[in-house]
């Protein structure tokens, strides 16, 4: 696996969906626990049980990217589990938002 500041790059990265308890794809937006008992929030966004911030509207055409990880001083952006930004932006900010990353698709860039 690359080297990387991502917080979820271990866990996903992959073509496994995320299901609820009722063996669903998850949807929407979660807190993560782990982060929530030491008392800070990490927002992640689903999209079909896979983690994705992406935001399309009701064609299927992308309005923006969001970050799918979200948190203090850290954001991530992914595409169907992969971590994913398009264009020359990059898609991993960490550390306060002083080290950046750029990811295509699960590869990285630079």
């Amino acid at each position: 696996m690359e080297n990387s500041n991502s917080l979820f790059l271990a866990l996903n990265n992959t073509d496994i969906q995320q299901l609820d308890i009722n063996g669903n794809p998850i949807n929407g937006t979660r807190i993560y626990a782990e982060d929530f008992k030491k008392g800070k929030t990490t927002v992640l966004r689903f999209i079909d049980g896979f983690l994705d911030g992406d935001l399309f509207d009701i064609k299927g055409n992308l309005i923006m990217q969001r970050p799918a990880v979200d948190s203090d001083g850290h954001q991530e952006y992914w595409r169907k589990n992969k971590i994913h930004r398009d264009g020359e932006a990059p898609a991993v900010y960490s550390r306060g938002f002083t080290e950046e990353e750029w990811w295509e698709y699960g590869k990285k860039k630079k």
